[in-house]
């Protein structure tokens, strides 16, 4: 949101924008940092975890959870039609979310276009609610991945990364080096314990064969502080946990020869901005199931190597790890189909369209 806010300042410097977030103490830090006025509104979340069903209805902890939240998102629907008859906005645009709904909803009652992007090959809950009236359709997969939605409102603008990983990539596949591999596993994500898991009960068949830098999530950290501690003095080097990385990042990727991560989407974008090799292992439980999705997007053009969940166990990774390492030629395809799929203008296009249909409301030509 903030890269297509910026690039909405550099094409038309005179336009005004308002932020409606949820309130949480990062997104008031950030907003107020990049100084862009917002306000606050409340929503709530629909939740489902996959379960079918009869599990789903008879759960009444997440049931009672639903009413209450969608007490929140009627108050939220209330306020944001308040805030946009006020702000009198020529376009919204929406990035999904539970906090979409309410403004959506609002702008569509109001008359106010809106736009709306989304980052997986699936359409999220709210997403698909607010597509239906939405004057445009901004996606991060081809057209193709998006088989149910309109093919006429979808444009494939590519999904915003932070800019430093829009310069920061050498794009050549690592020359095959006498010592380990650079390997980046990232289990830090929500739904990812199993991944850490599997590195810390193979930490010295990890330790043998690669350099690992290992990013675990804050509640994985004691751990693998533990796990280090007791790895033979020879191996400790080859083994640097953190709990997490922020500016950091791009140079962890740069480091690495191969990434392992899940499929979400911010993940993702980051392996292609930097064209890296990568093994994949999908959140089976994700909502909608849009990390296996991704995934088998992905794979399907030859971008990434699959790894499904049941079949994760330490000498499995670690043998495929192996294979593809010293396979220098799909190691470049990988390298290559991946940033084929990686638009670093996504913010500029998304700022396109907002501005055209912007222009298009108040009649300009």
């Amino acid at each position: 949101m903030l890269a297509v806010i910026a690039s909405i300042r550099e094409l038309n410097p005179d336009t005004e924008i308002l932020f409606v977030c949820s309130g949480k103490d990062y997104e008031i830090e950030l907003l107020k940092k990049s100084k862009i006025d917002f306000k606050i509104i409340q929503s709530g979340k629909y939740r489902r975890y996959g379960r079918g069903f009869i599990k789903e209805a008879l759960d009444i902890k997440t049931q009672a959870q639903n009413v209450r939240d969608l007490g929140r998102t009627l108050r939220g629907y209330s306020y944001a039609k308040k805030i946009i008859k006020d702000f009198k906005p020529d376009v919204i645009f929406i990035k999904g979310g539970y906090v979409a709904v309410p403004v959506g909803r609002a702008a569509s009652s109001l008359g106010i276009p809106y736009i709306i992007h989304e980052s997986d090959s699936v359409m999220g809950k709210a997403n698909t609610m607010l597509s239906k009236k939405a004057s445009a359709i901004a996606v991060s997969f081809p057209k193709e991945a998006y088989k149910d939605v309109d093919s006429e409102r979808i444009y494939f603008t590519g999904n915003p990364v932070r800019p430093e990983y829009y310069v920061a990539a050498d794009r050549k596949v690592a020359h095959h080096k006498e010592q380990k591999p650079n390997i980046l596993i990232i289990g830090g994500s929500q739904g990812a314990e199993s991944i850490n898991q599997t590195v810390f009960d193979n930490i010295e068949l990890f330790t043998k064969n690669f350099d690992v830098l290992h990013i675990t999530g804050e509640q994985g950290i004691e751990r693998a502080r533990y796990m280090r501690h007791k790895l033979p003095k020879e191996l400790k080097k080859s083994y640097e946990p953190h709990g997490f990385l922020a500016n950091e990042m791009v140079a962890a990727y740069n480091w690495s020869d191969i990434v392992v991560s899940r499929a979400g989407m911010n993940s993702l974008c980051e392996i292609a901005a930097l064209s890296k090799p990568a093994i994949i292992i999908p959140l089976e439980s994700s909502a909608n199931n849009h990390q296996v999705k991704n995934a088998e997007f992905l794979a399907g053009h030859g971008a990434i190597r699959i790894l499904r969940q049941q079949e994760v166990e330490g000498v499995r990774l670690v043998n495929d790890i192996s294979k593809l390492w010293t396979d220098k030629s799909a190691m470049q395809y990988l390298s290559e189909s991946i940033h084929k799929l990686f638009k670093p203008e996504a913010s500029v296009n998304i700022a396109k369209i907002i501005l055209a249909i912007a222009t298009k409301k108040e009649g300009r030509s």
